[in-house]
C-alpha cells in the first residue's frame, strides 16, 4: 500500500516517531501551537499511534485518493484531513530530511549521488501522464512524434 517493504516502513517509522513526538509535544495534530506540552496522545485520538499517522500519510501520498474517500477510510471529516496530511507531510520532510534522503532538485547533485552510489540500478515508481498537444498544426507536426495515439471520440 506504501511502496515500501515491512523493514523499510518500521526503518522509517523507527526514524519518524522522535520527529513526531517532538512536533507533537508543542503543536496539535492541526499544526496549531499548545498553549502547554502535551507528552501522551488523547485516549479518543481518531489516528491513533505513530505508525497509523506514517501509514495514513504514506497511502494518502501512494494513491492520491480524493480527499473525501481518504477520510472515509480513516474516520475523519475531509477539512480535518487536509490539516492533518499538511502537518504529518511536515514532519515526513524533517524526518527524511534528517536522513538526508530528501528528493535532490539541481541536475548536478543528482549526478554526483548516482555516480557514488553503490547500486547503479534504480526502480523508478512513477505514471506515465499525457501531455496536452499544442492547438497549432505545425507546432504540433514538429512536436508530436505520432506514438501512442490516445483514442478520439466520435
Amino acid at each position: 500500500m506504501t511502496s515500501l517493504h515491512p523493514q523499510e516502513f518500521d526503518d522509517l517509522l523507527q526514524a519518524f516517531t522522535p520527529e513526531w513526538e517532538r512536533f507533537y509535544r508543542y503543536r496539535t495534530l492541526d499544526g496549531k501551537l499548545r498553549n502547554k506540552p502535551c507528552f501522551a496522545e488523547h485516549g479518543n485520538a481518531l489516528l491513533k499511534g505513530t505508525d497509523t499517522k506514517l501509514l495514513f500519510l504514506l497511502t494518502y501520498l501512494k494513491t492520491n485518493p480524493l480527499q473525501q474517500q481518504k477520510a472515509l477510510s480513516f474516520g475523519i471529516s475531509q477539512p480535518h484531513l487536509s490539516q492533518v496530511k499538511d502537518t504529518l507531510l511536515e514532519v515526513l520532510n524533517q524526518t527524511l530530511g534528517r536522513g538526508g534522503l530528501l528528493p535532490v532538485r539541481n541536475g548536478e547533485e543528482l549526478a554526483q549521488r548516482l555516480a557514488d552510489h553503490p547500486y547503479k540500478v534504480f526502480a523508478y515508481d512513477g505514471l506515465e501522464r499525457s501531455i496536452p498537444r499544442n492547438g497549432d498544426q505545425q507546432a504540433q507536426a514538429e512536436e508530436y512524434s505520432g506514438k501512442k495515439k490516445a483514442l478520439r471520440e466520435k
